[in-house]
């Protein structure tokens, strides 16, 4: 039977398929070493030992739209910093929706275009992998978690199409640069840097957009699963 999801249930059903909760501040997040415990003293006020109530996910904290803006000023700041699309767009969507991101951040390095071939873009790539975090099966031999899991993926993909024509990095590049841009050629790849608009601000905008995407298709899908009948 079907049961309504709260917002913490399902922030924390995604944080539990993408591991232990962190953000961090730039491309790799870092966790900060942990502080040793206080030495009580006699002059200790005591209502300083108690626990502090756990904070409410940002997702949960902030109306729809903010949380949608503080996601694109993110994903800028990604992208700004490491030039790259995969992290930018993973590193953007991890910390608003504190998922763990270390291990995954560090594989996507060599994703944008698919090790820069002008395949699949590497917003694409990242947002998917988001998803999957939240809607992508536990178990191997699970074969309905699977399928389900197409349903948002393919939203996503669809959604990112209509919006920005295309989703391989060589038909993006044709589409913003007017060119198509061999990047293993040092000489192209100097082209590519010298473009006008360049790669910051076109590739940022691809960014920006993939990660708000990915979000609008969760966020999607947790409203549809609270309006479930119980």
């Amino acid at each position: 039977m079907s049961r309504k999801w709260s917002r913490r249930e399902f922030v924390r059903a995604g944080a539990a398929s993408a591991g232990a909760l962190a953000a961090g501040v730039s491309c790799k997040n870092k966790r900060a070493p942990e502080k040793p415990a206080a030495v009580p003293t006699a002059v200790s006020n005591p209502s300083a030992s108690r626990a502090k109530p756990p904070q409410k996910p940002l997702v949960e904290r902030l109306s729809r739209k903010t949380f949608l803006d503080l996601l694109d000023a993110t994903a800028d700041m990604k992208m700004r910093l490491c030039h790259n699309c995969a992290q930018a767009t993973f590193a953007a969507l991890a910390e608003v929706f504190e998922l763990d991101s270390e291990p995954t951040l560090k594989a996507l390095t060599p994703l944008p275009g698919v090790a820069e071939r002008g395949e699949t873009c590497g917003a694409i790539i990242a947002s998917l992998l988001v998803i999957g975090m939240f809607f992508g099966r536990d178990r191997l031999e699970d074969w309905a978690g699977w399928r389900a899991c197409l349903v948002p993926a393919r939203a996503f993909c669809d959604r990112f199409e209509r919006e920005l024509g295309a989703t391989r990095c060589g038909d993006l590049q044709e589409k913003f640069f007017g060119r198509r841009f061999n990047l293993a050629d040092p000489e192209e790849l100097k082209a590519f840097q010298a473009a006008v608009p360049g790669p910051v601000e076109v590739c940022g905008k691809i960014v920006r957009a993939g990660a708000r995407l990915a979000a609008e298709v969760i966020l999607d899908r947790f409203e549809a699963a609270s309006k479930k009948p119980a």
